[in-house]
Parts: structure tokens; sequence; C-alpha cells
């Protein structure tokens, strides 16, 4: 049994033009435009969609930390304020039971057993 010897001889640009213009070229004449649009659906489309769907996650991974980075420097930057403005919050509501704790003492509208439970839920 021969074994059939392969042609080595390399290609040059002549052979891929009579390549193309030989067997490609009436191939592709044939291909109708339903299946360049198939082809479009079935492997181009999901293919880019891939690509850009890769580099949107990136970018907004990218993003998402620079975001995160800004928020953690400013609350650092205005914690004392925020701290601040809380306790003077806090400051101000136990001034107001206060307040309402001496009319109703002043009024006598509520019993001294009374008076003196609600003074320490304020303190």
């Amino acid at each position: 049994m021969k074994k059939k010897q392969k042609n080595t001889k390399p290609l040059t640009l002549d052979d891929l033009g009579k390549f193309t213009d030989d067997v490609l070229v009436p191939k592709i004449k044939k291909a109708t435009r339903e299946d360049f649009m198939e082809f479009t659906d079935d492997v181009l489309l999901p293919a880019i969609e891939n690509i850009v769907d890769d580099k949107l996650d990136k970018r907004f991974g990218e993003h998402t930390h620079e975001m995160k980075s800004y928020i953690d420097s400013k609350l650092t930057e205005n914690k004392g304020d925020i701290i601040a403005y809380i306790k003077g919050d806090q400051e101000r509501d136990k001034n107001w039971k206060i307040k309402i704790l001496g009319v109703l003492k002043r009024e006598k509208i509520i019993k001294p057993q009374e008076l003196k439970i609600l003074s320490d839920l304020i303190r």
C-alpha cells in the first residue's frame, strides 16, 4: 500500500487568490440573506454582547470601587460633624422632655412616683 505524498509546496498569494475566486466567492454568492441573518443572530450578536458585557463589568467594577472609596473618605472627613449633629438631636430631645416634666410637676398633673419614673427614663 503506497502512501500518497502530499503537496508540500508553500502557498502563495496567487494560490490564495485562485482559491478565493474559484471556491469561496461562488459559495458566498449561493448564501442567502437569511443565512447571513441567522449567522448574525446565532454567532455575531452573542459574541459582541459578551465582549460589551465584559467591558461594562470591568468599568462598573472600577467605578464601584471609586464610589466606595469616595464615600468612605467623605464619611471619615465628616464623622465628627455627624456625631455632633446626632448628639445635638439627642440633647434637644432630652431638654424637651425635661421641660415637659417641669410643666407636669408645676401644674401637679401627675403623682410624684410617676414623675420620678419618667425622670429616670429621661436620664
